[in-house]
């Protein structure tokens, strides 16, 4: 229904099929669980529609006993990749967030924050690095109140620029109670730190001229 209600707004380019698809399993081939043959039926649906669409896969929770962020897993994408009848519309998403949201094991490491690259790399980056699919990051955010959380932003700002990826940051408004937002508590001033770093992978638009005939 959603398909073709905005088939013809050149504004709608994509569809994000589920958000965090937590308690899905990826490629275990039971019907009611697997999020991976969940979205190939939703995506190829969705396809015949409108096959100009995009089609946005998150990610599980866990695979095979390792776990991260909700939406984050994507490591069974590689032995179990998402099928879909035009494959060049397929886009993996994933979400990652510092230890002031949960404190995962890689915080801890005493590499940290030079190991986080290698974590990233296993959980999704290798689709991107392997040139399997392309990746959006769907979700990543901080408050920016700690050295650690810090660190993490400035690393996931070089890790974002080193490969090109695409991203969207939570939130722009102020009241995420895990991440705060882009904007103040005033709803009106800029958080001048998230900013600065977040202008560094923010690529300008190529702009066009538009010639006419005399």
């Amino acid at each position: 229904m959603l398909a073709i209600r905005y088939k013809y707004n050149d504004a709608v380019i994509a569809v994000d099929l589920r958000n965090e698809p937590y308690g899905g399993c990826w490629g275990c081939g039971v019907s009611s669980k697997d999020w991976r043959l969940a979205a190939e039926k939703a995506g190829n649906a969705i396809l015949r529609v409108n096959p100009n669409l995009l089609i946005i896969v998150e990610g599980v929770f866990e695979y095979r006993g390792q776990y991260t962020w909700w939406g984050g897993n994507l490591i069974g994408a590689k032995a179990y990749p998402v099928r879909l009848k035009l494959p060049d519309r397929l886009v993996y998403s994933t979400h990652e967030y510092p230890e002031s949201v949960y404190p995962q094991p890689w915080f801890k490491d005493r590499n940290y924050p030079d190991n986080l690259p290698t974590v990233w790399d296993k959980y999704w980056g290798y689709l991107v690095k392997e040139a399997i699919a392309p990746v959006l990051i769907g979700e990543f955010g901080t408050k920016y109140e700690t050295e650690k959380d810090r660190q993490w932003l400035t690393a996931f700002q070089n890790y974002i620029d080193q490969n090109e990826l695409s991203w969207t940051f939570w939130s722009l408004n102020p009241d995420s109670g895990d991440t705060g937002g882009l904007f103040l508590d005033n709803w009106f001033s800029i958080h001048p730190q998230k900013q600065k770093i977040l202008k560094q992978i923010q690529y300008p638009l190529i702009e066009s001229t538009c010639l006419t005939k005399e």
